[in-house]
């Protein structure tokens, strides 16, 4: 009896899907509502999950879901990253429509996200839990430092990293070719040779902007740069950009999230550059700005780069955001003229309390990365769907390398987002190569996974960012 009692109470607790802790001190599960807050349910015990991970988007109770990482900063240590919200609030975007569409062979999407709050080796550790727990073939990841520490444990697992906003040139040089020819790692935001290039060229008035220089009778120049893959790469094409027989360059570095700014104040108040250009992100400009201000320079040319397009800018300047008005700047184009844009542009104002995209860096490059991994997923799935192939990091890829102009009349062409999707699935599944056109522009990917854009010149005024002219960047 006294058994049978035990053995009742035991298949009440399993019934009733509560838990008891084993001898090894791990708790048993059936599902993660079973175990607390920082926990998940894994092969029958509850984990612990790393810090900032846990939010789950898409349809998660689906059986046959295609899981999705993602390990994006989301906040900083000053609180939310409003630039990356947008991004992340793109991808959602379009993994709403892919699953609209049936997704791939009948399988929606799910995406399983990591806040990295800022922190490369946060996002590494996350990386590895989602890989390992989450068995999903592909990660998302933003901002150059992150997507390096990252790549370090997605391409030795054969799984894939797409990332719309990491910019630094090292991306190119990552040895990724495991298990594919076409690389593991993947950007849809250009590389920062060419963001250099342009500023530099802004800068020494070879660039003309409506039928004249940006700046006239500059002679010294100021460059400060936050000191990880990103400032340093954007800064060593930018200084070897600017002719030193024309113009003085100062500079002077710091660490990103840092409160002490100092040096670069300093640098700043010392040399007196007729322009200083920011290259870092809006929370630390922010400081800079307002710390140069309170030193009794607030008359200062400022000119930002994509990381600062970000309105969190004007938050974090708080009364001091008229100091930035007539600032310039350059991003990767977002706000085009053509359909693509236009019609991601309305549908995102639509589903996010008409937030305007083109107020932040890399929103249309996010979404257009969302689409791109669905189409790299649909050809690793294959033509039948009755015997779909795995949806492996190295099968995405080779998708991924089918999509790039062909010779002439060789490709088919196809917009990505709600037009051109079904299309564009239907051809790559078959082994089709595709030109797709997204809301970011033509992603003509070469071998490396690369793609070059134009860029946008932004000039800031009453709280916002305008674009000026859309420019080319030069070929060297």
């Amino acid at each position: 009896m006294r058994a049978l009692r035990l053995m009742m109470t035991g298949s009440t607790l399993l019934m009733a899907g509560c838990s008891f802790t084993t001898a090894s001190g791990l708790t048993e599960c059936e599902t993660s509502s079973d175990c607390e807050t920082s926990q998940v349910c894994t092969a029958g015990y509850c984990l612990p999950q790393p810090e900032g991970c846990g939010v789950v988007y898409g349809p998660a109770s689906a059986a046959n879901a295609i899981p999705l990482g993602a390990t994006v900063p989301l906040s900083t240590s000053d609180g939310p990253d409003e630039s990356e919200v947008q991004a992340l609030n793109a991808i959602k975007l379009a993994l709403d429509e892919i699953n609209q569409r049936e997704g791939v062979n009948g399988r929606p999407f799910v995406l399983h996200i990591c806040d990295t709050r800022s922190e490369p080796n946060r996002a590494a550790e996350q990386a590895q839990w989602l890989m390992r727990e989450r068995q999903v073939p592909m990660i998302f990841t933003s901002s150059s430092a992150q997507a390096l520490a990252v790549s370090s444990f997605t391409v030795p697992n054969g799984v894939l990293m797409m990332t719309y906003s990491a910019t630094s040139p090292d991306l190119a040089a990552i040895n990724d070719q495991n298990g594919t020819t076409a690389g593991l790692v993947w950007r849809t935001a250009p590389s920062d040779v060419l963001q250099g290039r342009i500023i530099g060229d802004l800068l020494q008035g070879n660039i003309l902007v409506n039928g004249a220089p940006l700046y006239d009778s500059i002679s010294k120049v100021g460059i400060s740069y936050v000191n990880d893959a990103y400032g340093q790469g954007l800064f060593g094409v930018t200084l070897g950009r600017i002719d030193a027989t024309q113009r003085t360059v100062t500079s002077a570095q710091y660490t990103r999230n840092s409160a002490d700014v100092s040096s670069v104040v300093q640098h700043i108040t010392t040399s007196l550059p007729d322009v200083e250009v920011l290259i870092g992100f809006s929370e630390d400009n922010a400081r800079i700005i307002n710390q140069t201000a309170t030193a009794g320079r607030n008359t200062q040319r400022w000119f930002f780069t994509d990381a600062g397009k970000d309105r969190g800018l004007f938050t974090s300047l708080g009364a001091n955001e008229a100091l930035v008005d007539d600032a310039y700047g350059t991003s990767p184009a977002q706000a085009r003229p053509d359909l693509v844009y236009q019609l991601f542009a309305q549908r995102f104002r639509s589903a996010f309390n008409q937030t305007d995209p083109g107020q932040y860096s890399f929103t249309a490059h996010a979404y257009d990365a969302m689409y791109l991994v669905a189409l790299g997923a649909a050809y690793a799935a294959g033509p039948d769907v009755n015997t779909p192939q795995a949806i492996t990091g190295a099968r995405i890829a080779d998708g991924l390398a089918l999509v790039t102009p062909g010779e002439a009349g060789t490709s088919l062409n196809y917009n990505l987002g709600t037009e051109g999707f079904a299309g564009a699935r239907a051809a790559i599944r078959n082994g089709q190569v595709i030109n797709v056109t997204g809301a970011s522009g033509n992603l003509d990917f070469d071998a490396t996974g690369e793609a070059p854009s134009e860029y946008e010149l932004f000039r800031v005024k009453d709280g916002g960012f305008q674009t000026v002219q859309l420019i080319a960047p030069p070929t060297e």
